[in-house]
């Protein structure tokens, strides 16, 4: 199964999509123009904007509505990248130099500024006082989650519970929102909202999680950043946190003082991915991704079968193997 494949079912309104936010993206001045277009033409696989369309489509029809709200919840995404690779200091993003190494900090900063503008207009043209609250809360606890993991980088303490919040905040609230604006625009009832809301963050979760165990197990190739690349930037996460919790004393104070080290070389990137690998780190890690998805697919069996709920239930077993 590739993504290609599951998104048939919306495909044209994908299309669409991507038509209309290259538009959308337009500035009349010359340098955020330049920007923007550079962040279109770094299309990446608009997952968020596929979540909106197939929980629409579990509910209702597909209307002017529901294409607002993938522009408000893409917009948002691109603009909170834009200020990670800032925050991260990060010259490259699935292989492709960032704004911040290509211009510097103060136009990423003022480019993300100016996405986050474009989601609020766009907001405004939806008129929906339930899809400003979702987004407005959206918009603060992935402010929280930035503000968490900053106050978290380098704590080789950091326990699962803290984890689970943090990528609940940063990632999972995104793909919550996602459905739940997706069934909203639709015309749908509470219960149902809330339904799909919840197989979001399932789904959020479990997509973290495996993108937290790719950075140990993946190809640098098909990845776009070389593998332990978390680890350079100082991000514990499940596979680590796991793995130095049950390794041995000797062992888990070993790692310790490799990652406490000021620069970190590939070698010790390589004893520390060996490391987590071999005290656990990644097979647990992968049992929380399959926990996760089998709550989102449950929660899914309360829909009649029809070709979206098909292709959500795939884009779930997607998210076990993928490799991106």
């Amino acid at each position: 199964m590739d993504i290609d494949t599951i998104v048939r079912p919306v495909e044209e309104n994908l299309a669409q999509f991507e038509k209309n936010f290259t538009k959308l993206l337009h500035s009349s001045v010359p340098l955020a123009e330049q920007v923007v277009q550079y962040i279109a033409g770094r299309r990446g696989k608009r997952v968020r904007p596929l979540t909106v369309f197939l929980a629409a489509r579990l509910h209702g029809d597909i209307n002017d509505q529901t294409m607002k709200m993938c522009y408000v919840v893409e917009l948002l995404h691109t603009a909170t990248l834009v200020h990670d690779d800032v925050v991260d200091n990060s010259n490259e993003r699935r292989g492709s130099p960032t704004i911040n190494h290509l211009w510097d900090n103060k136009i990423s900063v003022l480019v993300g500024d100016f996405l986050f503008s474009k989601t609020l207009t766009t907001l405004l043209e939806i008129k929906n006082h339930t899809a400003l609250d979702i987004f407005s809360q959206t918009t603060k606890v992935i402010t929280e989650g930035e503000l968490l993991q900053i106050e978290r980088a380098e704590d080789w303490t950091i326990d699962e519970d803290t984890y689970f919040d943090l990528i609940l905040k940063k990632t999972a609230s995104l793909f919550s929102a996602s459905c739940q604006l997706g069934a909203l625009s639709v015309g749908s009832d509470q219960q149902s909202q809330e339904r799909i809301n919840k197989v979001g963050e399932y789904f959020g979760m479990a997509f973290q999680i495996r993108d937290d165990i790719l950075d140990y197990t993946g190809d640098e190739k098909v990845l776009g950043k070389p593998v332990g690349n978390d680890i350079r930037e100082n991000k514990v996460t499940l596979p680590l946190i796991y793995a130095l919790k049950n390794a041995p004393p000797e062992k888990n104070a070993a790692m310790v003082q490799l990652l406490e080290k000021d620069h970190i070389n590939k070698n010790d990137i390589h004893s520390l991915v060996t490391f987590v690998k071999n005290e656990g780190g990644v097979d647990y890690s992968m049992r929380l991704v399959k926990f996760y998805v089998k709550k989102a697919l449950t929660l899914l069996d309360a829909y009649p079968q029809s070709l979206p709920k098909q292709a959500f239930i795939d884009l779930l077993e997607f998210t076990l193997d993928r490799q991106k």
